[in-house]
């Protein structure tokens, strides 16, 4: 008698996909939390007179210890949504990802899209007089400012769409939900993960998710909202450098 396949050939539910994605979530703040208790420990055995609590205040905006920190973890736990990829065989890596290349014209139009996001939300800020004072420490206390680049403008977004638009949406989209369901749920996940910011930056950051899922539900493809989160992440940045040289 042969032996049944007992290898999965569905991808893994709504519920399966949300628990592993706060599982994956949990290693990336864990291995973030290591990396600034380690700076913490480090600055108080050099100052014996510093408090915890006045580190960690000063290490949360830290660029160079957040550049570092979304390195570590960024790498491991998109290494982590591979590896859990592969004990599923229902689809390839590629296809569960969605990493296909679009037509070309989708590049210029979703980015299009999103520069005009960006301008509308930016004057809506400046109207209420609002000031990015987060981004604004993070790269004055970078030290390395190549290493904070690659970390926002790299890492962060790659892991992030990743988990979101690319492991979580397919979860979503494959169940009752839908695609309605994914882009809603994928955008506002993302939103919660930037709880740094004030709410109107978080409530910025849900249009943006938005834009994103929909640019990832009808290209098919991860790479076009990867390379408009990319290109958001830079534009912030070099804004911020260019504000505080």
């Amino acid at each position: 008698m042969k032996p049944s396949n007992s290898a999965p050939t569905k991808p893994w539910n709504a519920r399966e996909t949300v628990g592993l994605t706060i599982l994956i979530l949990v290693v990336f703040f864990s291995i973030s939390s290591a990396i600034a208790l380690f700076f913490v420990i480090l600055q108080m055995v050099q100052d014996p007179s510093l408090t915890p609590e006045a580190v960690l205040a000063e290490i949360e905006t830290d660029g160079l210890v957040l550049s570092l920190a979304t390195l570590i973890s960024g790498t491991v736990s998109s290494g982590m949504i591979y590896a859990l990829l592969k004990v599923r065989p229902a689809f390839t890596v590629k296809q569960y990802l969605a990493l296909r290349k679009p037509r070309w014209t989708a590049w210029f139009i979703w980015n299009g899209l999103l520069l005009a996001l960006i301008l509308l939300s930016e004057s809506i800020l400046r109207s209420l007089e609002y000031q990015d004072t987060f981004t604004a420490k993070l790269y004055q206390t970078a030290q390395f400012p190549i290493l904070l680049y690659i970390a926002i403008v790299g890492i962060a977004p790659v892991f992030e769409e990743l988990l979101f638009r690319g492991f979580l949406f397919h979860g979503l989209q494959s169940s009752r939900l839908g695609s309605g369901g994914a882009i809603v749920i994928t955008a506002v996940g993302w939103a919660i993960l930037h709880v740094q910011y004030g709410p109107l930056v978080i409530s910025q950051i849900v249009c943006f998710g938005l834009l994103f899922g929909v640019a990832r539900w009808q290209t098919h493809s991860l790479f076009v909202p990867l390379s408009m989160h990319c290109l958001n992440n830079f534009l912030a940045l070099l804004t911020t450098s260019l504000q505080h040289p």
